[in-house]
């Protein structure tokens, strides 16, 4: 691979990865301010979804990216990863609700260990000792952040719809989310696959499928009543708006998390988002005024020092799989349908 090559790959990554971040953060928070005011995630969901099956028309009628035609058995292939996505975003908005924007990442800080899990269970992939101290390290802090954080719902936004009793739903919900996050990435990877290895596309199928899926379980949830009393009631508009705003978002965020995956691995798309949850917490703290308190800080820098850790500890198994393809080891060619961080090896190919 020659270094300018290299140069556009190492720059391609990076671009990715921030601009995944950003509209991560800012989905986040207009979530949790929406979500602050009118307590409905599933209808957020809903709304959400739907705005961005209509930005997806609205692209592909006059963008430079074309959707596909719908076919059946791409679809069906799909269903796996529109299951868990679904199921990711209402404990995802339901842990949101409950916990301030701030804990929002302590609260979903079991994301590493359950991605090794369900390498294990599903890849049978097996991390390296030290990987495995790291996945440790970021365990104990959650439970640090659980245990030691006197109030996870501290701030004005959080006190509107939650309390320090309710907000242990918040940490169920993210535990919940964490895993339902950890199938997701493996599983974006094999979706890619059914889609020509296409983002958009696979991002067109998404919305879609999520939005019809979303349908029942919104009215299973019990929140039909209370939106059809709040647009009879002539105070939907602002819950529209901030419907419409964050389904914005949530169109570039999904095109966002496809493309990390793609141009990155799900362990790379893991550890921007742990980055992105430093950036989140002061931002939560300067917006909505969420209480730091000991046990949280020291909740976030474990999790954090963790992740990194653990980018340190896949870094070396790179370079070691480096020296194993130098002298012509031959590398099992599943391991690169796995999203293993074998930068060294997928360079090579290029």
């Amino acid at each position: 691979m020659s270094p300018k090559a290299e140069q556009h790959s190492r720059l391609a990554v990076l671009s990715t990865v921030a601009f995944y971040m950003v509209v991560a953060i800012s989905m986040t928070l207009l979530n949790k301010s929406v979500l602050s005011s009118t307590p409905m995630p599933v209808f957020l969901l809903l709304c959400q979804s739907a705005v961005a099956v209509v930005l997806l028309g609205i692209e592909n009628a006059f963008g430079p990216y074309k959707t596909p035609k719908f076919e059946r058995n791409a679809a069906k292939d799909l269903l796996p990863l529109v299951f868990v996505n679904v199921l990711g975003l209402i404990f995802n908005n339901a842990c949101l609700q409950y916990v301030d924007a701030s804990f929002h990442q302590v609260a979903r800080g079991l994301v590493l260990p359950f991605t090794i899990i369900v390498t294990v269970v599903v890849l049978h992939q097996y991390p390296s000792p030290l990987a495995l101290t790291a996945a440790l390290i970021v365990t104990f802090g959650f439970f640090s952040g659980v245990l030691f954080d006197p109030n996870h719902a501290s701030s004005a936004a959080s006190a509107a719809v939650a309390s320090q009793h309710t907000s242990s739903l918040g940490i169920m919900f993210g535990a919940m989310s964490s895993v339902s996050s950890a199938c997701h990435a493996v599983l974006i990877k094999r979706g890619l696959a059914s889609v020509s290895n296409s983002p958009i596309s696979l991002s067109y199928y998404n919305n879609i499928l999520s939005t019809l899926a979303l349908i029942p379980i919104f009215i299973v949830s019990g929140e039909l009543p209370s939106a059809i009393k709040l647009l009879s009631n002539g105070g939907g508009s602002q819950f529209l708006w901030g419907a419409a705003i964050t389904g914005f978002f949530g169109f570039l965020i999904s095109l966002a998390s496809f493309i990390s995956i793609k141009v990155t691995s799900p362990v790379t798309h893991m550890i921007s988002s742990a980055t992105r949850g430093v950036l989140q917490t002061m931002l939560a703290v300067y917006i909505f005024g969420d209480i730091m308190s000991r046990g949280r800080i020291i909740s976030i820098f474990l999790i954090i020092s963790g992740s990194v850790l653990y980018v340190y500890a896949k870094t070396e198994d790179s370079k070691k799989a480096k020296i194993d393809n130098q002298a012509d080891i031959p590398i099992n060619p599943k391991s690169l349908e796995r999203g293993d961080v074998l930068f060294s090896a997928d360079k090579e190919k290029d």
